[in-house]
């Protein structure tokens, strides 16, 4: 049976989990900004020791890739390749909006997991509920949540961060649309960990070196460097 340590630093909350292919292990689901760094690889390793386990006793390594935080995600994506490659794991690299998605597996309508992206903007992806579970139909994208309401036709299951902040804005726009319940808005480094069970089972490659960050645009800096023209 499968044992896989996941985490998601794509946003303010700092989880990890540590599960088989069919339950979670143990698991943290914190609010922690900009504490990633100093707290991640501890959180870890707590809670293998909480499952009874080490990194020697895993048979693989899933990460949020975003999008999301660049910072929290260069954090995040560093700390589990290192993982990864010391102790010769695969590891998978799971779209962080698939993994929000998967908390809501058994809805009955499109979800649309939404994250804050910050400058008037959200990240968000759309997926529709089928006899296999859900299948990402779009994203991820960036953009306004004008851009968003206007991609959405019907009914809709609105999720994260993103769904709450914009929550009056997305509820004007978007009469038919239900908002997730508030235990169900924020990253699960469980969901993370399952939806890297799957694609390893798929057949991803689990090459740690090929896990990238998604990131959908340039940071702030970056675009104020090509303004000023440097």
């Amino acid at each position: 049976m499968m044992k896989i340590l996941a985490t998601d630093t794509s946003t303010d909350i700092l989880t990890v989990a540590v599960c088989d292919e069919h339950a979670v292990l143990a698991e943290i689901v914190v609010h922690a900004p900009r504490a990633h760094s100093e707290r991640l690889l501890s959180t870890a390793h707590n809670l293998l020791a909480q499952a009874g386990l080490s990194l020697g006793g895993l048979d693989a390594l899933a990460v949020g890739i975003g999008p999301g935080s660049f910072t929290g995600l260069r954090i995040g994506i560093a700390a589990w390749k290192g993982l990864a490659l010391g102790a010769g794991l695969p590891l998978a690299g799971v779209p962080s909006l698939d993994a929000l998605a998967r908390l809501h597996a058994g809805a009955e309508r499109p979800v649309c997991p939404v994250l804050d992206a910050r400058m008037g903007e959200v990240f968000y992806s759309i997926h529709d509920p089928g006899a296999l579970g859900l299948s990402r139909r779009l994203g991820p994208a960036v953009g306004p949540v004008s851009e968003l309401i206007a991609r959405i036709d019907g009914p809709v299951l609105l999720a994260g961060d993103g769904a709450i902040r914009y929550r009056e804005e997305l509820a004007a726009g978007l009469p038919e649309a239900r908002f997730a319940p508030p235990l169900q808005n924020h990253p699960r480094a469980a969901a993370v960990a399952f939806e890297g069970v799957r694609l390893l089972e798929a057949g991803e490659s689990g090459d740690a070196g090929a896990v990238r960050p998604v990131y959908l645009r340039k940071s702030q800096a970056e675009r104020k460097r090509e303004e000023a023209g440097t």
